[in-house]
């Protein structure tokens, strides 16, 4: 039977992957279709109408693209498709009502890991059987109400688990081929924000299983040594495991060395390693051993540098061991960046404080901050949901912060680091890879050259780091300050354009520090020799992918080669070049990625890029940011703060951290704050804020621009109210108002506006080329 599995392919979707292997090792044929932005949706209607396959997958993992994703699902009907549309994934899961009762099109939703149930459920299609047996499925009944079919317990044995469908080239860092890999599932944690958490417990209590499950270091070495033979030698490892360390530091050098041990066994040379973990998972012994086996960069999780806060959050970390976990990496030469939750339903300005006053301690390691999102079906969405109520809908909840000062606070930053957090190649998301990048050239391109260009990338990161502090603090002084509206929005809009400023300098740094990282990369140098072992042609054989690894594995025998990657796939008639967006850091990780950071309002319009009009080469640090960065979280309405929950000991263990006693919050009184918009159907739609405090309905400009000449001709559109410019550059500006005629000073050079209506702020930008 035919399958189109349908989803994010900013790099290889291990998820959809995963499942392609499972339906062909069933005899199913599987064509994987990437589905990126919005603007795909139709080229992917009418490739999948020129030849409908009988089942159509939508990998749907995080709530932001859902709106698309069930786009795309009303789009396929009503161009006529009769077959079978599933979806899977934490968003759809824990949602699965909603998506299956608001006319959606949607046929079923595969709940929790779903290896077995699509083969099951393409099994009992293909034969007409009735879908009502097939295990794990959510549907609808005859009266339209969705259901659940029998419960599935999450898979014990990841090793039984065929390896994902590899079915484009690798993405390149700096040259070396990065490879997206899955060792384990599961976290132990009890983050109230999180969707990973609430999706496993979910998946745990309707099913059984435990939580965190493994592949044994074994099977992970066979995938990764056929994998890097097959790229040619040197390759980047990624693992997306909800968290590459475990509970204990014991546990995690144990399994890091065996795979280690099993590569060298294959004839693996020099590798990177890409990972996630906790901070009270993390010692300077631990650092120091996982820099030796190749671990260049682990993404800590700090979402919170306050103690009230991370108390709020349920993180169930201590300030003093997210200090230690930084340094640990720090001194060992691991790079980490992390994002911070700053705004969160009880913050305070003094939480505020703690936060930026973090920023200023860690200034070597690269930040991004927004607000705490509650994820539809997460113990925070929950308990806010039953203590009062939320503005938005299932497609994204919106709260206003408790405290009045935090709120306005909120509203001040969302306008004035609008696009240097959110636009994808705002100056957070660029700057976030240097130290990643400057760890690459050491690792994989030594030399004093590569050293110096590391030492750069640091003291560059650092000044970033520390001027965010600078205008962060200035925002809790505003806010602290204001005496009334009119002051907050002038100062607001101020503010934003000093940073559209700095932007300027940091864009023109940023880009020659990574052009004089290309060109290092650029130089000839000896490759690392590759040699197989038998034990991997052995391997090679016994795989499914055998046919085509032994191929790659056979020319590489005793040879120095360069990077190899597979043939590009076939066409899918949809756009995939190489532009800035083709992996936008602000759009979510793949379905396997187990990131679900803050992701759940699309990325501003004004963001700088044009996601259908990029036609330039990639830049080199296209694709540095391994893990999303936060979008603006930036539409809300009332809320209440929870009370803090119990403090939790560290779990030394797995089998520890698994009783989860504590998960579950006590009740508390359901308060009501007045809501000024709430949405009533599953469109995406804007919320307002709650108007008693000021820019409670910031506008959304777009610029759009054209040439004359030397002359740049830039105006502003998509603001609905009577609005006021001011615009700003280091080069000639002629006129004012909605349309200006600009000369850039150079080529560098970029256009700042600060937008503003009665109801808020917004800073826009555009950059000379």
């Amino acid at each position: 039977m035919r399958t189109a599995l349908i989803g994010a392919d900013f790099e290889e979707n291990l998820g959809i992957g995963i499942l392609a292997s499972c339906l062909e090792r069933a005899g199913h044929e599987v064509d994987i279709l990437p589905f990126n932005v919005a603007s795909d949706t139709a080229p992917l209607v009418a490739r999948v109408m020129a030849s409908p396959p009988e089942l159509v997958g939508l990998s749907m993992q995080f709530q932001h693209r859902a709106p698309e994703f069930l786009a795309l699902s009303r789009a396929l009907r009503r161009a006529g498709y009769r077959g079978h549309v599933t979806c899977g994934g934490q968003f759809p899961t824990l949602a699965f009502q909603q998506v299956l009762e608001r006319d959606h099109g949607m046929s079923s939703v595969v709940l929790y890991d779903g290896e077995k149930t699509i083969v099951e459920l393409a099994a009992a299609i293909e034969h007409g059987q009735p879908l009502t047996e097939v295990a794990g499925l959510a549907l609808l009944s005859d009266d339209g109400v969705a259901m659940r079919t029998a419960e599935r317990r999450l898979p014990d044995d990841l090793d039984e688990i065929p390896f994902p469908k590899r079915y484009r080239p690798h993405n390149a860092h700096m040259g070396i081929p990065f490879i997206p890999l899955l060792g384990g599932r599961g976290c132990w944690g009890k983050c109230s924000y999180c969707s990973i958490v609430a999706f496993y417990r979910d998946g745990r209590e309707h099913g059984g299983g435990r939580l965190v499950r493994l592949r044994s270091p074994e099977n992970v070495a066979e995938e990764m040594a056929l994998l890097w033979h097959r790229a040619g030698g040197p390759s980047i490892f990624c693992f997306h495991d909800d968290n590459f360390t475990l509970p204990s530091p014991e546990q995690t050098l144990e399994r890091v060395t065996a795979i280690r041990r099993s590569l060298d066994e294959y004839g693996v040379g020099t590798i990177g390693i890409v990972g996630k973990a906790r901070p009270d998972t993390l010692t300077p012994e631990l650092c120091k051993s996982l820099a030796e086996l190749g671990v260049i960069r682990l993404y800590v999780g700090v979402e919170n540098a306050s103690e009230s806060g991370g108390e709020h959050l349920r993180r169930g970390t201590q300030q003093k061991q997210i200090r230690k976990a930084l340094a640990a990496c720090r001194e060992a030469g691991i790079f980490n960046c992390y994002n911070l939750l700053v705004f969160e339903p009880g913050s305070t300005l003094a939480d505020a404080r703690d936060n930026a006053e973090f920023i200023r301690e860690h200034a070597e390691h690269p930040v991004n901050f927004c607000r705490a999102e509650p994820y539809h079906g997460t113990p925070l969405h929950l308990e806010m949901q039953r203590d009062q109520d939320l503005g938005g809908s299932y497609l994204g909840w919106n709260y206003r912060i408790e405290d009045d000062k935090a709120e306005t606070l909120f509203r001040v930053s969302a306008a004035a680091f609008r696009e240097r957090n959110f636009a994808p190649r705002g100056v957070a998301n660029r700057y976030m890879g240097l130290g990643y990048a400057g760890n690459v050239l050491r690792r994989f391109y030594p030399g004093p050259r590569a050293d110096v260009l590391h030492e750069r990338a640091r003291m560059l990161t650092r000044s970033i780091s520390l001027d965010t502090h600078e205008h962060l603090v200035r925002a809790i002084d505003l806010v602290e300050g204001a005496c009334d509206a009119d002051g907050l929005e002038r100062g607001t809009a101020r503010l934003a354009l000093d940073v559209a400023a700095m932007d300027r300098r940091w864009h023109v740094m940023l880009d020659a520090l990574y052009a004089d990282m290309a060109s290092y990369v650029a130089e000839p140098r000896e490759k690392e020799r590759v040699s197989p072992t038998r034990k991997l042609l052995k391997l090679a054989q016994q795989v499914a992918v055998g046919a085509s690894m032994m191929v790659a594995v056979a020319t590489t025998e005793g040879c120095e080669c360069n990077t190899v990657v597979d043939p590009a796939p076939s066409d899918t008639g949809l756009r995939y070049d190489g532009g800035p967006d083709a992996r936008m850091v602000v759009d979510p990780a793949p379905i396997d990625a187990g990131v679900d950071a803050m992701l759940v309002d699309p990325a501003p319009v004004d963001s700088g890029v044009d996601a259908g009009m990029v036609v330039d080469p990639a830049p080199i640090d296209s694709g540095m940011v391994v893990d999303p960065a936060p979008v603006d979280a930036g539409t809300d309405a009332g809320m209440v703060v929870d009370p803090p929950p119990p403090p939790m000991a560290r779990a030394e263990t797995i089998e520890e951290a698994d009783d989860d006693i504590a998960y579950e919050a006590s009740g508390s009184v359901k308060r009501r704050l007045r809501l000024v918009d709430q949405w009533r159907d599953s469109a995406p739609r804007e919320a307002v804020r709650t108007t008693d405090l000021p820019l409670f309905d910031p506008p959304a400009p777009e610029l759009v621009a054209r040439r004359e000449g030397e002359v740049i001709v830039v105006r502003v559109q998509g603001v609905r109210d009577a609005f006021q410019a001011r615009w700003e550059s280091e080069g000639a500006i002629e006129g004012e108002g909605s349309e200006v005629r600009w000369t850039p000073a150079t080529s560098s050079d970029r256009l700042a506006v600060a937008v503003r209506t009665r109801g808020g702020i917004a800073v826009v930008s555009i950059a000379a080329t």
